[in-house]
């Protein structure tokens, strides 16, 4: 098969894999290379390893969860041999894993699941579609394919924008109770002196008046 390998996966989880190595570990290396590379907004793609043909792409949709505001990568992956494919070929299989897998990304399997959670069930439909790749890129539009993932990756930016917008949001709010924490501690540490100094006066002058009182009752005994 022109695609030797491919894999959905969740964040860093991989959900289900399917494919085979070519004997001397250079699928397996392109593979570990094209999920260990930091997700974007986009397409993520490798080189060629040295006297092998094997490329690795990957291509990235952000959403975010209502209940807790949690961000989820869903991440789509494959290994494919440039000398049989083109990279064009490759992309349309990724696009299609995008929309194929649309429905099956709200089961637990595949939002809440450990590694290969998803395998038995979705392993073979990676297999499938990792055969008919290049008859589905021939009868797909180029226009449409491009159309397609661009959309993707516009929602990506602004899904990745609003979460950073919302960290920020986050941060400002902290700073501002920080700050007005700090306020009343100050305002509080300044009443609490004011209410010492009173007492402290209060006590000095009552002393004073006690001091006085007895010395005048002292007076007329010592007359």
């Amino acid at each position: 098969m022109p695609i030797t390998w491919s894999c959905v996966a969740r964040n860093d989880i991989i959900l289900a894999e399917a494919g085979s190595d070519d004997g001397k570990g250079s699928v397996t290396r392109t593979a570990k290379k094209i999920t260990s590379m930091t997700p974007t907004c986009g397409w993520e793609m490798t080189r060629s390893l040295q006297n092998a043909p094997y490329r690795g792409i990957k291509f990235h949709l952000h959403e975010t969860e209502c209940d807790n505001d949690k961000m989820i990568v869903w991440s789509f992956c494959c290994v494919y041999n440039s000398k049989r494919i083109s990279q064009e070929c490759a992309k349309a299989y990724l696009s299609k894993l995008v929309f194929i897998t649309e429905a099956l990304r709200c089961l637990p399997s595949f939002r809440e699941g450990p590694p290969l959670s998803a395998q038995r069930s979705f392993a073979p439909i990676l297999l499938q579609q990792m055969e008919d790749a290049e008859r589905i890129y021939k009868l797909s539009s180029l226009n449409q394919r491009v159309d397609e993932t661009r959309a993707i990756m516009q929602r990506n930016i602004e899904t990745v924008l609003e979460k950073g917008e919302k960290i920020e949001n986050l941060e400002k709010e902290a700073e501002e109770l920080n700050h007005m924490s700090k306020v009343f501690k100050k305002k509080s540490r300044q009443w609490k002196r004011y209410q010492m100094l009173q007492n402290a006066k209060y006590g000095f002058v009552m002393g004073t008046a006690i001091t006085a009182g007895v010395t005048i009752l002292a007076i007329p005994l010592v007359v």
